[in-house]
């Protein structure tokens, strides 16, 4: 029988949460742990992939939920299930359209140009899902990953071979477009023939709570009332996508992200033996390193693992990240991101004031 567990941590101030989930699967059972902040994304931590007994399987389960009651978290409502693929990490085959990056100072120009929508940049991990024999989830990288279980229950009404693309927040799944509706490809046709479609197939599935589409605004007076509504809530930021335009794979000058805050995905460098810091480093062209300084990783966070990618948010760059704030584990990417080239560097710096390889940092940063 299929067992799930839901526990919280507010230990030292923390926010976290945990998830052990014990589940059927070919004669046997597996063992699945997902952690991460309370409210967001959670990262799969497979504990038995293969299926083995029952009694192995519970076995190893209580003795992971005994680990973390002892670790301080305590049991809350249950909370949802995911749905584990036999393989995460097997490629999907699904190519993404991915996102240009424009600074705020081009909104303007978009919010004029009729022949761009514009659409909230929602902040969660890249979710893409198929529609195959079951519905499986992929991540930014092309690879299957865990869906929460009833975003994959409601999609299954959907045709066979169905594409869709979205965020994933927490357990919401945010569609934005589509690429595939059962044998027909939708990758051809325009950007706002395409949002329809996506549209079409959430009313289909009966827009449950956990599926949603993502705020879409045309023309100049909506596009602006959408930015101005993002910006008084704090929002990431905004998208802006030309309507004629197919769904390519890779950046093609056609959709573009606008971050509200500086942000950049880094690697982990180090973790304090005693304190909740990091330091975090990028790669220049050559591939060196280059260490960019260390971050408070906060009270509703697990401190990430050394070498793990993730998401920093800061003011700009000097010899190190000015006021950097950690924003979480970025497993839907791989550590070619962790570029200095995604960097913004003071622009007020003068020769004098950095050093001949922060010279050469920012040259190669344009």
């Amino acid at each position: 029988m299929n067992e799930s567990i839901r526990l919280l941590s507010t230990k030292n101030g923390a926010n976290k949460e945990y998830r052990v989930q014990l589940e059927a699967r070919d004669g046997g059972y597996i063992l699945t742990g997902f952690n991460g902040r309370r409210g967001g994304s959670l990262t799969a931590q497979v504990k038995i992939a293969s299926p083995v007994s029952y009694e192995e399987a519970k076995k190893a389960y209580d003795a992971l939920v005994k680990s973390k009651l002892k670790g301080g978290y305590h049991p809350a409502d249950v909370g949802a299930e995911y749905a584990v693929p036999a393989d995460i990490g097997k490629p999907t085959g699904i190519g993404l359209h991915l996102l240009e990056q424009a600074s705020e100072s081009d909104i303007e120009k978009f919010i004029k140009d009729d022949s761009f929508l514009a659409q909230e940049k929602i902040d969660g991990e890249r979710r893409p899902v198929a529609r195959r024999e079951t519905v499986i989830g992929s991540n930014k990288n092309g690879f299957q990953t865990t869906l929460p279980a009833e975003v994959a229950e409601a999609l299954l009404v959907l045709p066979p071979d169905t594409e869709i693309d979205a965020e994933q927040v927490g357990e919401v799944l945010h569609v934005f477009d589509v690429m595939r509706v059962g044998r027909e490809c939708q990758r051809g046709k325009p950007c706002g023939e395409r949002l329809l479609v996506a549209e079409g197939l959430v009313g289909f599935v009966g827009r449950p709570a956990s599926i949603v589409v993502v705020d879409t605004a045309f023309g100049t007076y909506a596009k602006r009332a959408l930015y101005n509504r993002l910006r008084a809530q704090n929002k990431e930021g905004i998208v802006f996508k030309r309507i004629d335009a197919c769904y390519g794979e890779g950046k093609n000058n056609d959709q573009y992200k606008v971050k509200f805050t500086e942000s950049a995905t880094l690697q982990v460098a180090s973790v304090h033996p005693a304190k909740r810091s990091i330091a975090v480093q990028a790669y220049d062209e050559t591939g060196a390193v280059v260490p960019l300084g260390s971050v408070t990783i906060p009270a509703n966070y697990p401190v990430p693992e050394l070498n793990a990618l993730v998401e920093v948010g800061y003011l700009y760059v000097v010899k190190s990240l000015v006021q950097p704030v950690y924003k979480g584990v970025r497993a839907d990417q791989c550590v070619g991101a962790c570029t200095v080239k995604q960097l913004k560097y003071r622009a007020d710096i003068g020769e004098e004031e950095i050093s001949s390889d922060e010279s050469a940092l920012l040259a190669a940063t344009g």
